[in-house]
């Protein structure tokens, strides 16, 4: 689905415009962007981002940008090489260190029009909100507000109660600890292992799913939804990081499309 496609079902129901009607949008919206997408480490809404970011690589440049746990993270839920496969360009901080030197040169170079970190993890937000500046994307936020580049968060923990989805999981009721586990032995790399019962080590974990359908007893699922509770403060970050000038918070996947307003 290219971006016109997206374009041409907005007034169906999926994209929030706010205050533009649908004919302003096809007027406003921008194409051929460079947007530097930071992908910190959480699984809520990363998905969903991924799907949307995907429609709007045709027409602009996605620069990924993986924080440590954000690596791991899109690693666990196997989207690491659909998210290689639209960007022109994929950074890592364990590879470029919290400083990130040089992408801040590129920011202070206009290199990028926009700055998306989306899933924001809480801790991330808190960091932005008190102008701590000690991971590569929290030092890219501050970056990109000092050189002018607009900057779109979508953080994870927008409301006190939420569903979200977990990757690979082994149900330890219906786990039998069976003394040969076929599961174990076909998975490529070598993520279950054995303990008091078999477990998985979630790092090593790449969603390949070959396991699932090898357990006879069910025991095995991905993406399963669970509900999570919010903290106060970390709602509250969110209020705080709504009220900082050159940020623009998002609080549904749906209004995603601002970024290409």
């Amino acid at each position: 689905m290219t971006f016109l496609d997206i374009a041409l079902n907005i007034e169906v129901h999926y994209y929030n415009l706010e205050m533009y009607t649908y004919f302003n949008f096809l007027i406003f919206y921008k194409i051929n962007m460079r947007i530097l997408w930071c992908i910190t480490g959480a699984g809520h809404f990363l998905t969903d981002t991924f799907k949307f970011m995907k429609n709007i690589s045709e027409e602009n440049e996605i620069i990924a940008l993986f924080s440590n746990a954000g690596l791991e993270v899109v690693r666990m839920y196997g989207l690491y090489d659909e998210i290689e496969n639209i960007s022109i360009n994929v950074i890592k901080e364990r590879e470029r260190g919290y400083s990130g030197d040089i992408i801040v040169g590129r920011l202070a170079m206009k290199e990028y029009d926009k700055v998306l970190i989306a899933p924001c993890t809480a801790n991330t937000v808190a960091k932005i909100v008190y102008g701590i500046a000690d991971s590569l994307v929290s030092n890219v936020a501050a970056q990109a507000i000092k050189c002018n580049v607009p900057v779109f968060v979508l953080p994870t923990d927008v409301e006190r109660e939420q569903i979200t989805e977990i990757p690979l999981n082994i149900n330890s009721k219906k786990c039998r600890n069976c003394s040969k586990c076929i599961p174990m032995e076909v998975c490529p790399n070598y993520a279950l292992y054995r303990s008091d019962k078999i477990r998985v080590n979630i790092l090593k974990c790449n969603a390949c799913l070959i396991c699932i359908d090898k357990c006879k007893y069910n025991a095995i699922s991905f993406g399963e939804k669970i509900k999570i509770r919010i903290r106060s403060i970390d709602l509250r970050n969110v209020e705080k990081l709504e009220g900082m000038e050159g940020i623009k918070v998002i609080r549904k996947v749906d209004d995603l499309i601002s970024l290409l307003i």
